[in-house]
């Protein structure tokens, strides 16, 4: 049986890896959607699927796994009497009043702290605004210019259409 402290190391591990695969995910998406930016129905599905996948899949699953990551790391400095007055992982990560008696016990003040606001929290809206801006553009461009273009605004021209 594993001791906390190397829970705690196999699960940082997977925490930092989990940040890896969904920053570099979305870099691939958003470049996807950005090349489909034409195609309003492809680039719309595109766009969704990104967003699906930040906010119910990277978000969850890093959030949980940063509190995975902290049972661990704190549980491993419990007197060897105290482990029996912690709740288990799953209650830790899904009862927030567990959760709460827990963190007195590990002496945890908060579970987020500022590199993980930055990392599992600001990225995550990043992404999301500059989703937004392309599907903002991608209609604007779809709905007006695309329109006033065809349907003669005179004097104006657009980059790409001179």
């Amino acid at each position: 049986m594993m001791d906390n402290t190397t829970k705690w190391s196999i699960n940082e591990s997977l925490l930092q890896s989990y940040r890896g695969i969904f920053i570099s995910s979305q870099a691939v998406i958003i470049a996807v959607g950005a090349l489909l930016i034409h195609d309003m129905l492809m680039f719309l599905t595109v766009a969704l699927l990104g967003l699906f996948m930040i906010w119910y899949i990277w978000y969850p699953v890093v959030r949980s796994r940063h509190l995975i990551v902290d049972y661990y790391k704190y549980a491993s400095n419990l007197d060897p009497k105290q482990p029996e007055k912690l709740c288990t992982e799953t209650e830790y990560v899904e009862d927030s009043d567990k959760r709460k008696e827990a963190n007195k016990l590990l002496c945890i003040h908060k579970n987020w702290r500022p590199t993980r606001i930055k990392m599992d929290l600001l990225l995550p809206m990043m992404y999301t605004a500059i989703w937004l801006a392309l599907v903002f553009w991608s209609l604007y461009n779809h709905c007006f210019i695309t329109r006033n273009i065809s349907g003669g605004l005179a004097g104006l021209s657009f980059p790409g259409n001179i």
